[in-house]
């Protein structure tokens, strides 16, 4: 990730394909390829992980988490917002 880049509304996430994930007791369990480094992620971020997907935006992963949980739509930017930004920095996801 570029360390002068702002995660906002408008900021596309997506996968990063180099990824190896497996589902373990409601967490996400994942290798990055490159680095050779175990991450897991619990029930909230597996949440976001999944609508992230093969790319959406900040706002649409937003929007869709709101529909499906009760949830104040700032809190939950300002968290997926949080979430992207510490995936981005392992390169766990990609952004653009």
């Amino acid at each position: 990730m570029n360390d002068t880049m702002t995660i906002n509304e408008s900021t596309t996430v997506k996968q990063n394909p180099n990824m190896l994930t497996t589902p373990m007791d409601g967490e996400i369990v994942m290798m990055s390829i490159k680095h050779g480094k175990y991450y897991s992620i619990g029930k909230t971020g597996v949440a976001i992980w999944e609508e992230v997907g093969e790319g959406r935006t900040v706002q649409e992963i937003v929007s869709r988490l709101c529909e499906r949980y009760e949830v104040d739509a700032d809190v939950c930017k300002r968290d997926v917002i949080a979430f992207v930004e510490q995936m981005a920095s392992k390169e766990i996801v990609l952004v653009r």
